[in-house]
Protein backbone atom coordinates (compact mmCIF):
# COMPACT_ATOMS: atom_id res chain seq x y z
CA UNK A 1 0.00 0.00 0.00
CA UNK A 2 1.24 3.59 -0.84
CA UNK A 3 2.09 6.36 1.58
CA UNK A 4 -0.48 8.74 1.01
CA UNK A 5 -0.02 12.19 2.17
CA UNK A 6 -2.68 15.00 2.15
CA UNK A 7 -3.34 18.69 1.22
CA UNK A 8 -6.29 20.07 2.82
CA UNK A 9 -8.17 22.57 1.11
CA UNK A 10 -10.92 24.51 2.81
CA UNK A 11 -12.11 27.64 1.06
CA UNK A 12 -13.66 30.28 3.37
CA UNK A 13 -16.07 33.39 2.72
CA UNK A 14 -18.43 34.69 5.42
CA UNK A 15 -17.30 31.47 7.08
CA UNK A 16 -16.64 32.77 10.55
CA UNK A 17 -18.86 30.74 12.60
CA UNK A 18 -17.78 27.67 11.74
CA UNK A 19 -14.04 27.75 10.02
CA UNK A 20 -12.58 26.72 13.47
CA UNK A 21 -14.70 24.10 14.38
CA UNK A 22 -14.16 22.81 10.69
CA UNK A 23 -10.00 23.29 11.29
CA UNK A 24 -9.92 21.68 14.06
CA UNK A 25 -11.40 18.42 13.15
CA UNK A 26 -9.46 18.16 10.90
CA UNK A 27 -6.05 19.12 13.01
CA UNK A 28 -7.17 16.08 15.05
CA UNK A 29 -6.43 13.58 11.93
CA UNK A 30 -3.30 14.70 11.01
CA UNK A 31 -0.54 12.74 9.82
CA UNK A 32 3.15 13.79 9.22
CA UNK A 33 3.57 15.37 5.81
CA UNK A 34 -0.24 16.44 5.77
CA UNK A 35 -0.74 20.06 5.38
CA UNK A 36 -4.28 22.91 5.76
CA UNK A 37 -4.50 25.22 2.94
CA UNK A 38 -7.56 27.77 4.20
CA UNK A 39 -7.87 30.24 0.92
CA UNK A 40 -9.90 33.03 2.15
CA UNK A 41 -11.84 34.49 -1.29
CA UNK A 42 -11.93 37.84 0.17
CA UNK A 43 -14.40 37.27 2.95
CA UNK A 44 -14.95 41.05 4.71
CA UNK A 45 -14.11 39.52 8.06
CA UNK A 46 -10.35 38.87 9.01
CA UNK A 47 -9.53 35.07 9.69
CA UNK A 48 -6.06 35.15 11.19
CA UNK A 49 -7.76 34.96 14.22
CA UNK A 50 -9.30 31.53 13.37
CA UNK A 51 -6.35 30.15 12.04
CA UNK A 52 -4.28 31.22 14.41
CA UNK A 53 -2.42 28.15 16.96
CA UNK A 54 -3.70 25.47 14.10
CA UNK A 55 -1.37 24.34 11.58
CA UNK A 56 -3.05 25.69 8.28
CA UNK A 57 -1.73 28.25 6.14
CA UNK A 58 -3.82 31.22 5.10
CA UNK A 59 -4.08 32.36 1.36
CA UNK A 60 -6.07 35.31 0.52
CA UNK A 61 -7.82 36.19 -2.74
CA UNK A 62 -7.63 39.50 -4.05
CA UNK A 63 -11.51 39.78 -4.94
CA UNK A 64 -13.84 37.49 -4.57
CA UNK A 65 -13.76 34.62 -7.28
CA UNK A 66 -16.15 32.09 -5.65
CA UNK A 67 -15.38 28.28 -4.36
CA UNK A 68 -14.23 26.59 -7.58
CA UNK A 69 -11.37 29.27 -7.83
CA UNK A 70 -10.82 29.23 -3.90
CA UNK A 71 -10.17 25.60 -4.70
CA UNK A 72 -8.00 25.71 -7.28
CA UNK A 73 -6.02 28.45 -5.70
CA UNK A 74 -5.01 26.13 -2.76
CA UNK A 75 -4.51 23.01 -5.18
CA UNK A 76 -1.96 25.44 -6.98
CA UNK A 77 -0.37 25.72 -3.49
CA UNK A 78 -0.13 22.25 -2.06
CA UNK A 79 2.80 20.32 -1.91
CA UNK A 80 1.18 16.91 -1.05
CA UNK A 81 0.08 14.11 -3.86
CA UNK A 82 -3.70 14.14 -2.22
CA UNK A 83 -5.61 16.72 -2.32
CA UNK A 84 -8.43 16.53 -0.01
CA UNK A 85 -11.44 19.03 -0.27
CA UNK A 86 -13.59 19.95 2.60
CA UNK A 87 -15.95 22.95 2.88
CA UNK A 88 -15.26 25.36 5.64
CA UNK A 89 -19.08 24.17 7.30
CA UNK A 90 -18.49 21.20 8.13
CA UNK A 91 -16.83 18.52 11.09
CA UNK A 92 -14.89 15.60 9.54
CA UNK A 93 -16.18 12.71 11.32
CA UNK A 94 -13.94 10.81 13.39
CA UNK A 95 -11.55 8.39 11.54
CA UNK A 96 -12.31 10.25 7.86
CA UNK A 97 -8.68 11.16 6.57
CA UNK A 98 -7.42 7.65 7.80
CA UNK A 99 -10.34 5.57 5.81
CA UNK A 100 -9.79 8.07 2.52
CA UNK A 101 -6.35 7.45 2.96
CA UNK A 102 -6.78 3.54 2.98
CA UNK A 103 -9.10 3.63 -0.08
CA UNK A 104 -6.53 5.52 -1.99
CA UNK A 105 -3.51 3.80 -0.87
CA UNK A 106 -5.06 0.46 -2.24
CA UNK A 107 -4.44 1.46 -5.60
CA UNK A 108 -8.04 0.94 -6.67
CA UNK A 109 -9.37 4.73 -6.64
CA UNK A 110 -7.87 7.62 -8.08
CA UNK A 111 -10.67 9.97 -6.15
CA UNK A 112 -13.17 9.33 -3.31
CA UNK A 113 -16.03 11.19 -1.27
CA UNK A 114 -18.73 10.58 0.70
CA UNK A 115 -21.50 12.80 2.44
CA UNK A 116 -23.00 14.28 5.37
CA UNK A 117 -23.68 12.37 8.19
CA UNK A 118 -27.33 11.81 9.46
CA UNK A 119 -26.95 13.85 12.83
CA UNK A 120 -26.92 17.74 10.85
CA UNK A 121 -25.94 20.52 13.29
CA UNK A 122 -29.13 22.55 12.20
CA UNK A 123 -32.24 22.73 13.76
CA UNK A 124 -35.44 23.06 11.77
CA UNK A 125 -37.61 21.28 9.87
CA UNK A 126 -35.65 23.02 6.53
CA UNK A 127 -32.49 22.53 7.64
CA UNK A 128 -32.66 18.83 8.97
CA UNK A 129 -34.76 17.92 6.03
CA UNK A 130 -32.41 19.19 3.41
CA UNK A 131 -29.33 17.70 4.75
CA UNK A 132 -30.87 14.48 5.59
CA UNK A 133 -31.85 14.45 2.17
CA UNK A 134 -28.63 14.85 0.86
CA UNK A 135 -27.38 12.12 3.06
CA UNK A 136 -29.74 9.47 2.18
CA UNK A 137 -29.02 10.14 -1.74
CA UNK A 138 -25.54 9.54 -1.59
CA UNK A 139 -25.59 6.30 0.76
CA UNK A 140 -28.04 5.04 -1.38
CA UNK A 141 -25.30 5.11 -4.23
CA UNK A 142 -21.99 3.68 -2.73
CA UNK A 143 -18.80 2.33 -5.10
CA UNK A 144 -17.58 3.77 -8.71
CA UNK A 145 -19.19 6.48 -9.64
CA UNK A 146 -19.19 9.18 -12.35
CA UNK A 147 -19.47 12.38 -10.26
CA UNK A 148 -17.08 14.12 -7.22
CA UNK A 149 -18.14 16.18 -4.28
CA UNK A 150 -15.66 19.13 -2.69
CA UNK A 151 -17.73 19.28 0.93
CA UNK A 152 -15.32 16.11 1.84
CA UNK A 153 -13.59 14.84 -1.25
CA UNK A 154 -10.05 13.57 -2.25
CA UNK A 155 -8.26 13.36 -5.87
CA UNK A 156 -4.75 13.07 -7.00
CA UNK A 157 -3.46 15.84 -7.59
CA UNK A 158 -1.48 15.09 -10.97
CA UNK A 159 -4.91 13.81 -12.34
CA UNK A 160 -6.91 17.10 -10.99
CA UNK A 161 -4.45 19.32 -12.71
CA UNK A 162 -4.49 17.06 -15.82
CA UNK A 163 -8.04 17.88 -15.87
CA UNK A 164 -8.34 21.05 -15.72
CA UNK A 165 -9.20 21.40 -11.93
CA UNK A 166 -12.75 23.23 -11.17
CA UNK A 167 -14.07 25.31 -13.96
CA UNK A 168 -13.93 28.46 -12.19
CA UNK A 169 -15.25 30.48 -15.42
CA UNK A 170 -18.43 29.09 -15.54
CA UNK A 171 -18.98 28.53 -12.19
CA UNK A 172 -18.11 31.99 -10.34
CA UNK A 173 -20.77 30.65 -7.50
CA UNK A 174 -20.66 27.69 -5.54
CA UNK A 175 -22.93 25.68 -7.76
CA UNK A 176 -22.19 22.08 -9.19
CA UNK A 177 -18.32 22.55 -10.21
CA UNK A 178 -17.77 19.75 -8.15
CA UNK A 179 -19.92 17.28 -10.35
CA UNK A 180 -18.63 18.71 -13.43
CA UNK A 181 -15.16 17.80 -12.52
CA UNK A 182 -16.17 13.96 -11.53
CA UNK A 183 -17.18 13.85 -14.95
CA UNK A 184 -14.01 14.96 -16.61
CA UNK A 185 -12.23 13.34 -14.14
CA UNK A 186 -14.29 9.63 -15.11
CA UNK A 187 -14.11 10.77 -19.18
CA UNK A 188 -10.53 10.18 -18.52
CA UNK A 189 -10.15 7.47 -17.46
CA UNK A 190 -10.24 8.29 -13.03
CA UNK A 191 -11.76 5.64 -10.60
CA UNK A 192 -13.75 7.26 -8.41
CA UNK A 193 -15.48 5.69 -5.49
CA UNK A 194 -18.16 7.20 -3.79
CA UNK A 195 -18.29 5.87 0.04
CA UNK A 196 -20.78 6.37 2.37
CA UNK A 197 -18.94 5.80 5.44
CA UNK A 198 -16.71 8.82 4.73
CA UNK A 199 -18.95 11.42 6.50
CA UNK A 200 -19.00 14.93 7.71
CA UNK A 201 -21.70 16.96 9.60
CA UNK A 202 -23.33 19.86 8.31
CA UNK A 203 -23.29 22.82 9.82
CA UNK A 204 -25.38 24.93 7.70
CA UNK A 205 -28.89 26.35 8.45
CA UNK A 206 -31.34 26.31 5.42
CA UNK A 207 -34.45 28.72 4.94
CA UNK A 208 -36.86 27.65 2.94
CA UNK A 209 -35.86 30.70 0.53
CA UNK A 210 -32.63 29.48 0.37
CA UNK A 211 -33.44 25.71 0.00
CA UNK A 212 -35.55 26.87 -3.42
CA UNK A 213 -33.22 29.57 -4.76
CA UNK A 214 -30.15 27.46 -4.30
CA UNK A 215 -31.95 24.44 -5.67
CA UNK A 216 -33.04 26.10 -8.48
CA UNK A 217 -30.17 28.54 -9.35
CA UNK A 218 -26.87 26.63 -8.14
CA UNK A 219 -28.40 23.21 -9.17
CA UNK A 220 -31.43 22.42 -11.31
CA UNK A 221 -30.46 25.59 -14.24
CA UNK A 222 -26.71 24.58 -14.25
CA UNK A 223 -27.72 20.39 -14.51
CA UNK A 224 -29.92 21.16 -17.39
CA UNK A 225 -27.57 22.96 -19.12
CA UNK A 226 -25.06 20.66 -18.24
CA UNK A 227 -26.90 17.60 -19.13
CA UNK A 228 -28.03 18.96 -22.69
CA UNK A 229 -24.44 19.64 -23.74
CA UNK A 230 -23.07 15.89 -22.68
CA UNK A 231 -26.75 14.28 -24.31
CA UNK A 232 -27.64 13.03 -20.43
CA UNK A 233 -26.41 12.40 -17.02
CA UNK A 234 -25.56 9.10 -15.20
CA UNK A 235 -28.31 7.56 -13.67
CA UNK A 236 -27.19 7.58 -10.09
CA UNK A 237 -27.91 10.10 -6.99
CA UNK A 238 -30.74 12.18 -7.75
CA UNK A 239 -30.72 10.73 -11.34
CA UNK A 240 -31.86 7.54 -10.35
CA UNK A 241 -34.24 6.26 -12.63
CA UNK A 242 -36.99 5.55 -9.57
CA UNK A 243 -36.40 9.95 -8.84
CA UNK A 244 -37.11 10.45 -12.43
CA UNK A 245 -40.93 8.65 -12.16
CA UNK A 246 -41.06 10.69 -8.56
CA UNK A 247 -40.18 13.71 -10.01
CA UNK A 248 -43.55 12.87 -12.45
CA UNK A 249 -45.77 12.74 -9.22
CA UNK A 250 -45.87 16.37 -8.17
CA UNK A 251 -47.11 17.43 -11.92
CA UNK A 252 -49.51 14.41 -11.90
CA UNK A 253 -51.27 16.00 -8.92
CA UNK A 254 -51.12 19.44 -10.38
CA UNK A 255 -52.74 17.88 -13.48
CA UNK A 256 -55.44 15.81 -10.46
CA UNK A 257 -55.89 19.35 -8.39
CA UNK A 258 -57.62 20.69 -11.87
CA UNK A 259 -59.75 18.05 -12.98
CA UNK A 260 -63.55 18.68 -11.87
CA UNK A 261 -64.48 14.88 -11.22
CA UNK A 262 -62.27 12.13 -9.55
CA UNK A 263 -59.96 14.35 -7.71
CA UNK A 264 -59.74 12.58 -4.55
CA UNK A 265 -59.42 9.30 -5.96
CA UNK A 266 -56.38 10.78 -8.11
CA UNK A 267 -55.01 12.71 -5.28
CA UNK A 268 -55.07 9.45 -3.28
CA UNK A 269 -53.06 7.88 -5.91
CA UNK A 270 -50.57 10.50 -6.41
CA UNK A 271 -49.78 10.60 -2.68
CA UNK A 272 -49.36 6.87 -2.34
CA UNK A 273 -46.83 6.88 -5.36
CA UNK A 274 -45.42 9.79 -3.66
CA UNK A 275 -44.69 8.21 -0.37
CA UNK A 276 -44.09 4.86 -2.21
CA UNK A 277 -40.84 6.11 -4.50
CA UNK A 278 -39.18 7.74 -1.51
CA UNK A 279 -40.16 5.81 1.69
CA UNK A 280 -36.47 5.04 2.41
CA UNK A 281 -36.18 9.21 2.55
CA UNK A 282 -39.46 9.43 4.79
CA UNK A 283 -38.59 6.47 6.99
CA UNK A 284 -35.06 8.41 7.62
CA UNK A 285 -36.91 11.69 8.32
CA UNK A 286 -39.32 9.93 10.86
CA UNK A 287 -36.16 8.27 12.58
CA UNK A 288 -34.33 11.65 13.02
CA UNK A 289 -37.36 13.56 13.68
CA UNK A 290 -40.72 12.13 14.56
CA UNK A 291 -43.62 12.28 12.07
CA UNK A 292 -43.48 16.20 11.78
CA UNK A 293 -40.03 15.99 9.99
CA UNK A 294 -41.24 13.15 8.07
CA UNK A 295 -44.68 14.91 7.00
CA UNK A 296 -43.05 18.27 6.62
CA UNK A 297 -40.42 16.12 4.42
CA UNK A 298 -42.92 14.67 1.89
CA UNK A 299 -44.60 18.09 0.95
CA UNK A 300 -40.22 19.93 0.92
CA UNK A 301 -40.09 16.72 -1.54
CA UNK A 302 -42.15 17.49 -3.85
CA UNK A 303 -41.53 21.00 -3.87
CA UNK A 304 -38.06 19.99 -4.85
CA UNK A 305 -39.11 18.33 -7.78
CA UNK A 306 -41.45 21.19 -8.68
CA UNK A 307 -38.70 23.20 -8.14
CA UNK A 308 -36.61 21.04 -10.45
CA UNK A 309 -38.87 21.01 -13.28
CA UNK A 310 -38.78 24.94 -13.26
CA UNK A 311 -35.11 24.74 -13.65
CA UNK A 312 -35.69 22.80 -16.18
CA UNK A 313 -37.34 25.02 -18.48
CA UNK A 314 -35.37 27.93 -17.25
CA UNK A 315 -32.38 25.73 -18.25
CA UNK A 316 -33.70 24.42 -22.01
CA UNK A 317 -34.17 28.16 -22.33
CA UNK A 318 -30.93 29.18 -21.20
CA UNK A 319 -29.01 26.29 -23.12
CA UNK A 320 -31.43 27.28 -26.43
CA UNK A 321 -31.06 31.06 -26.69
CA UNK A 322 -27.28 30.90 -26.28
CA UNK A 323 -25.17 31.35 -29.54
CA UNK A 324 -23.82 28.06 -30.48
CA UNK A 325 -20.36 28.76 -30.25
CA UNK A 326 -20.77 29.78 -26.38
CA UNK A 327 -21.81 26.63 -25.50
CA UNK A 328 -19.21 25.06 -23.04
CA UNK A 329 -18.15 21.87 -24.46
CA UNK A 330 -17.25 18.71 -22.13
CA UNK A 331 -13.20 18.33 -23.06
CA UNK A 332 -12.46 14.77 -23.83
CA UNK A 333 -9.25 13.12 -23.03
CA UNK A 334 -7.28 14.38 -25.80
CA UNK A 335 -8.21 17.67 -25.67
CA UNK A 336 -8.98 18.46 -21.83
CA UNK A 337 -7.46 21.62 -20.35
CA UNK A 338 -4.11 22.14 -19.23
CA UNK A 339 -3.08 23.62 -16.01
CA UNK A 340 -1.77 27.06 -16.31
CA UNK A 341 1.44 28.58 -14.87
CA UNK A 342 1.20 28.71 -11.03
CA UNK A 343 1.71 32.64 -10.95
CA UNK A 344 -1.58 33.19 -12.36
CA UNK A 345 -4.92 32.86 -10.73
CA UNK A 346 -7.24 30.55 -12.91
CA UNK A 347 -10.22 32.07 -14.21
CA UNK A 348 -10.95 29.37 -16.67
CA UNK A 349 -11.21 26.23 -14.10
CA UNK A 350 -7.62 25.03 -14.69
CA UNK A 351 -4.92 24.10 -11.94
CA UNK A 352 -1.91 26.28 -11.74
CA UNK A 353 0.33 23.28 -10.41
CA UNK A 354 3.17 22.00 -12.92
CA UNK A 355 1.97 19.26 -15.80
CA UNK A 356 2.92 15.88 -14.69
CA UNK A 357 4.75 13.76 -16.70
CA UNK A 358 2.30 10.87 -16.21
CA UNK A 359 -0.61 10.70 -18.91
CA UNK A 360 -3.56 11.24 -17.45
CA UNK A 361 -5.34 8.58 -19.47
CA UNK A 362 -3.64 5.81 -17.18
CA UNK A 363 -4.54 6.42 -13.86
CA UNK A 364 -3.51 3.87 -11.06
Amino acid sequence: MRDIRFSIVVPAYAAGATLRRCLESIESQLCAGDEIIVVDDASRQPYGAIVAGLPARLLRLPVRSGAAAARNHGAAAAHADHLFFVDADVILSPGALQRARARLASGDWDAVFGSYDDRPAAVGLVSQFKNLAHHHFHQRSPGPIASFWSGCGAVRRDLFAAAGGFDSRRYRAASIEDVELGLRLSARGARILLDPKLCVTHLKRWTLLSFLRTDLLKRAIPWTELALERGGLPATLNFTWSQRIAAMIPLATLAALAMLRGTSTALALCAAAAWWLNADLFRLLHERGGPRLAIAGFFLQQLYYLNAWLGLAAGTLRYALRPANSRFQIPSSKSARQPQPATKLNGSGGSRGKRDSQSPQKPH
